[in-house]
């Protein structure tokens, strides 16, 4: 399945999709397909990214924080459970419960990581290169879209295990 082959190795897939369509969008710029934002107020969208990202990597923190929590009140593990434990428990006793910590952990890596460029491009980029914030910001956009919408997946896999 084609999410199965996304969750191995989401981040980069991510990052390589963003990019494809940050240098689209570069090459469409050069052509003069169309016109940029002001400077102002592109890094006025590089600190909305920033804040955005950050805070839902808060969230997503909380999310893990809750999952770790309850894997630690956990009684079972792999290798000693039965068919009448509950699917939580079960859940925290497979392989998907590692690799759901994984994926949230890079989710937060990825936000943290968006910000941070964020802010230091704000901070440190010269005047003359203010233009091609632009382009950062829709790669972050697009970044951050994708791995909320991961987190969204991961959600709604564990609610569905609860029906």
């Amino acid at each position: 399945m084609m999410l199965d082959k996304y969750f191995r190795r989401p981040v980069l897939y991510d990052f390589i999709i963003s990019i494809i369509i940050g240098v689209i969008l570069l090459l469409t710029f050069n052509n003069g397909l169309f016109n940029l934002p002001k400077d102002e107020r592109s890094l006025s969208m590089t600190s909305d990214l920033a804040n955005v990202g950050l805070t839902s990597a808060g969230f997503i923190l909380t999310l893990l924080t809750v999952l770790i929590t309850f894997k630690s009140s956990s009684n079972i593990n792999k290798n000693n459970y039965s068919e009448d434990e509950s699917l939580f428990d079960l859940f925290f006793a497979s392989e998907l419960y590692f690799t759901t910590v994984r994926i949230l952990k890079n989710c937060i890596k990825s936000l943290i990581s968006i910000s941070v460029i964020g802010y230091a491009l704000k901070l440190g980029l010269p005047k003359e290169y203010l233009k091609f914030v632009f382009f950062y910001n829709v790669i972050g956009l697009i970044i951050i879209a994708m791995t909320l919408y991961r987190c969204l997946l991961i959600l709604t896999k564990i609610l569905k295990m609860q029906k």
